[in-house]
C-alpha cells in the first residue's frame, strides 16, 4: 500500500498539534506558579529528571493550590516534606519554614525558583 501525501501530511499536523498543545499546557502550569500566591505545606518531593538541582513538589495548602510543580532547589537538604512554603503573588521568591524542636516554624531559607 502506497501512501499519499495528503496522510502524511495530516500526520504530521496532528503530532505537531499534539507537541503544542503539551508545550502550552506546562508553560501554562508553570506561569501558575508565578502568578499565584503560594502558602502550603510540602506533601511529596520527587527528583525532577528533565532539569538538574530541580525537585517536583507536591503541595497540600490554599483550597485552589493542591498541585504538583518543579521547583528549583540546588541543595539536598533545601526542601523537605513538612516544609512550609509561603511565595508572594508574581514572585519568583520563596521562602521556606522548618519545624524546629519547639514544634513551631521558623525561617529557614529563601529560594528563588530558577536556576
Amino acid at each position: 500500500m502506497k501512501l499519499k501525501k495528503r496522510n502524511i501530511i495530516i500526520v504530521i499536523i496532528i503530532i505537531c498539534i499534539s507537541v503544542l498543545f503539551v508545550f502550552f499546557w506546562n508553560v501554562n502550569k508553570n506561569n501558575k506558579f508565578y502568578t499565584l500566591r503560594l502558602n502550603g505545606i510540602i506533601k511529596d518531593i520527587k527528583s525532577n529528571r528533565k532539569f538538574e538541582n530541580s525537585k517536583v513538589a507536591k503541595f497540600v495548602g490554599d483550597s485552589d493550590f493542591n498541585y504538583s510543580f518543579w521547583i528549583y532547589a540546588p541543595d539536598e537538604s533545601d526542601l523537605k516534606i513538612g516544609d512550609s512554603i509561603y511565595k508572594a503573588k508574581d514572585s519568583e521568591n520563596y521562602q521556606i519554614y522548618r519545624i524546629d524542636s519547639s514544634g513551631d516554624y521558623k525561617f529557614y531559607k529563601t529560594l528563588k525558583n530558577v536556576p
